[in-house]
């Protein structure tokens, strides 16, 4: 019991850790152009079929943005501990107009997704490599709060397995190398 208390405080820390590893660079380049007056940091929360629940932060140059989040899927299967999943995208927001943003509503989004899983009976732990590519609309509620929608198509570059224990056994099943991808995200953006 207690081997597993310990493993859990060190599961904390190191989600901690992970996040500030995230989130650092984002707020430094957020004082690099504090003398424009448009958006430049997003705060964002999103759901997706493959990225799980995610908290992000995006910066910001003209009508690209660049952005991390790291997450984890609540609906996971039954054999998988919750897992830890990483993105980094890239958003150009290329058509239309927005009454309150200076930023186009339209954009296509594509990044790389990192989902690591451990499974629960084993000693087996999985790194999925995926790129995601979609297209998408904002709406802005107000000047500072507002939600996406946006759906295309993820690819999974490699799958790698690490043996963590001395007894590892893998998956016998055979995952498609595209699926659909979509998702919804509410947005907060910082003056």
């Amino acid at each position: 019991m207690r081997r597993k208390n310990r493993k859990n405080s060190s599961n904390h820390s190191s989600h901690m850790s992970k996040l500030l590893f995230l989130i650092l660079p984002l707020l430094f380049l957020s004082h690099l152009g504090n003398s424009q007056e448009r958006e430049k940091i997003n705060f964002s929360i999103a759901t997706g079929h493959n990225e799980g629940i995610n908290l992000g932060l995006r910066y910001q140059l003209n009508q690209m943005q660049v952005g991390l989040a790291f997450g984890t899927d609540f609906n996971k299967k039954k054999e998988i501990n919750k897992p830890e999943i990483y993105t980094g995208e890239f958003f150009y927001h290329f058509a239309g107009t927005a009454a309150l943003s200076q930023r186009k509503p339209w954009y296509l989004r594509n990044g790389i997704v990192l989902r690591k899983e451990d499974y629960e009976y084993t000693d087996l732990r999985t790194f999925i490599w995926s790129y995601n590519l979609r297209i998408g609309r904002e709406f802005n509620i107000s000047r500072k709060i507002g939600f996406s929608l946006d759906g295309g198509i993820i690819a999974r570059l490699k799958t790698k397995n690490k043996v963590t224990g001395p007894n590892p056994s893998y998956n016998d099943f055979v995952e498609t190398p595209f699926n659909p991808s979509f998702g919804l995200g509410f947005y907060y953006r910082f003056f």
